[in-house]
């Protein structure tokens, strides 16, 4: 076996021939054409993973809490800075990705076996080959060790919002739960023709044709813990009492170790701690009035869904860092009086809506992202609240099940803004669309794209994947998320009844197939799933809950505001509350090999609920 220095993969013919070749064989299946990579730039970072020692603020004490958690160092980002830099590349690009791991030996391992210090590097949402040393989640890289990824954008790669992780099965939930991600931007300019879709980049254009502001928030939760002599976890609450903290005393510093109690009976909220936004605990965010602004948002947390609006804060409002957590809950009721601002959605998981979807509450759940565009239409400071809620319906009646948390404080500064942002958004895309289909040749294109934005906002021009009609299928898929008895302290969590096993193929799926997939998660237990598919996406056919009742149609007795707009829409991950039934729609294509799906609850996939799946030419297919 080779030693931990000599861990290094680098790029093989093998992979090359994964990459490219396989297209041919897409083609000839009906799948929409490949083109071959055609590189534009090869870009190339390195990641160090280190234990870091820096401080999160903590609301509950009005000060910083010394930690020390494994991060990623870069040269050009400082040590302790608990997020990882952002990552920029466009389509048919090369990402050379060296990634060092220097955390310690292993002295602990995971409830379900492994080191919680081996680790590897996920490109979440990118369609790229997942074998050999592109997006390849099944290799661990060991404590000294070192791994050289290379991903091959292919040039019709989807532009838009993806991020990086680490996921090696075990130990995701300690790596992840120290902020260890990035987002990982893919930006396009290419013009929708009759045949391709276009970026939806060349639309969010000023009136100078420059790309509108945009910044990456990633959501992340940082669930760090203390301990006192006796080894046992600080807390000021007596169990089951979602309203006070984890406690770290003087002279403590907060670590995220096995021993942490991270099981099904701590739920992130009962952990007191708040959702960070980029390494930071309620950071004060600062936007112009009267602009148009692209969030991409990123949750990149380990276990519970965020439900962020935004509302004014009412004058005479004292700083948000004065008012401890204790009192957040009469703070909010006083001075977050406003009524709520708008979302405009143009992107789920980095795929272009059908159209855009105006809102005034966001959702996401682990692993998900959401491209929104905001606007501020009075300077002044802003609230940016999570209010987190149970199902609606038979399952809870939309009642609040945990405390309203502070995100952060947004201040917008200038003059300028719309009474009408929707009207004025409409407008602004025309002209956008206006400039860059100019010209006799995009004449005919230029006309759809603005007749579809004058009705509805639709986007059908840019949606990055062809609607999958029934008549294309070629087989099915079920799946089952759900619990099994715990045998130990921990609980342990299954797919089709069966706890992941590094070693098992769960399904084999032929190249060029495309099916219908019922992914269902058990009623009755009141726990919520992520599912989450690498290398293909899936386009939602219909969601239903406990009572098969629609929870998508606003018209349904069963509907649920959580899974509004998503009907028809592409993603990679998508939640199920207990009970839901999701029928999706997926083909397989360009790419073989090994990869997984899994809930994205990342305790719960550490602890048994993932399976592994292969991509195979159909005359290779072996059912396992």
């Amino acid at each position: 076996m080779a030693r931990p220095e000599e861990f290094v993969v680098r790029q093989s013919l093998a992979t090359l021939i994964v990459a490219l070749g396989v297209s041919a064989v897409s083609d000839t299946a009906g799948q929409a054409p490949a083109s071959t990579h055609g590189t534009t730039a090869t870009i190339e970072r390195k990641l160090s993973v280190e234990m870091a020692r820096g401080t999160l603020w903590n609301p509950w004490t009005l000060s910083d809490d010394p930690v020390e958690l494994r991060s990623f160092n870069v040269g050009d980002l400082p040590s302790g800075r608990f997020v990882g830099p952002t990552i920029r590349v466009r389509p048919g690009d090369v990402l050379r990705l060296r990634l060092e791991n220097r955390l310690p030996a292993c002295a602990e391992t995971s409830a379900h076996g492994g080191c919680i210090n081996d680790t590897n590097i996920h490109t979440h949402g990118l369609w790229v080959s997942p074998a050999g040393n592109s997006d390849n989640v099944l290799i661990a890289v060991p404590p000294g060790g070192r791994f050289d990824y290379e991903f091959l954008l292919p040039t019709d790669h989807p532009a838009g919002t993806f991020w990086y992780h680490p996921h090696r099965h075990g130990s995701s939930l300690y790596q992840l739960g120290s902020g260890m991600a990035g987002a990982l931007i893919v930006e396009g300019d290419r013009l929708p023709t009759a045949d391709r879709p276009g970026d939806i980049d060349v639309l969010l254009r000023d009136e100078r044709g420059r790309a509108i502001p945009e910044r990456e928030l990633l959501l992340q939760q940082i669930n760090y813990t203390c301990f006192d002599e006796q080894g046992r976890l600080r807390r000021t609450r007596a169990d089951g009492d979602d309203t006070r903290p984890w406690q770290c005393a003087p002279g403590d510093t907060g670590r995220i170790e096995a021993r942490t109690p991270f099981g099904n009976r701590s739920f992130w909220r009962q952990s007191g701690r708040y959702t960070s936004i980029n390494g930071h605990v309620q950071p004060e965010l600062v936007a112009s009035v009267g602009r148009f602004e692209r969030w991409r948002l990123i949750h990149a947390g380990i276990r519970e869904r965020v439900r962020l609006e935004l509302r004014r804060v009412a004058d005479g409002a004292p700083m948000l860092r004065t008012v401890p957590a204790a009192e957040h809950e009469a703070w909010m009721d006083r001075y977050c009086t406003g009524q709520p601002l708008g979302f405009w959605e143009v992107a789920l998981d980095g795929l272009t809506r059908s159209e855009v979807r105006q809102t005034s509450v966001v959702v996401l759940s682990p692993g998900e992202r959401l491209d929104a565009l905001t606007y501020f239409p009075a300077a002044g400071r802003y609230c940016a609240i999570h209010t987190p809620f149970e199902p609606v319906g038979p399952m809870g009646n939309g009642r609040a099940v945990a405390p309203r948390r502070m995100l952060a404080i947004v201040r917008a500064e200038g003059t300028g803004g719309s009474a009408d942002p929707e009207s004025a958004l409409r407008a602004g895309l025309i002209r956008a669309a206006e400039r860059a289909l100019a010209g006799l040749a995009h004449a005919s294109m230029r006309q759809r794209v603005i007749a579809d934005l004058q009705t509805g906002l639709r986007l059908s021009a840019f949606v990055p994947h062809r609607t999958i009609p029934a008549s294309e299928l070629t087989g099915t898929q079920t799946a089952l998320f759900h619990n099994i008895a715990p045998a130990g302290p921990e609980p342990t969590f299954a797919i089709d009844e069966r706890v992941y096993d590094h070693e098992r193929i769960d399904r084999v799926l032929p190249l060029g197939g495309v099916e219908e997939w019922q992914v269902s998660t058990e009623a009755g237990t009141l726990v919520d799933h992520q599912f989450h598919i690498h290398v293909n996406p899936f386009q939602i056919v219909s969601i239903r809950n406990a009572d098969g009742l629609d929870v998508i149609d606003p018209r349904s007795p069963g509907h649920d505001p959580d899974y509004a707009g998503l009907a028809g829409q592409w993603r990679d991950s998508m939640a199920l509350k207990s009970g839901y039934q999701a029928v999706l729609r997926t083909r397989y294509e360009r790419f073989i090999g090994d990869f997984v799906m899994h809930c994205h609850i990342t305790p719960h996939g550490d602890q048994g609920m993932m399976q592994n799946l292969r991509i195979v030419p159909p005359s290779s297919r072996r059912d396992p």
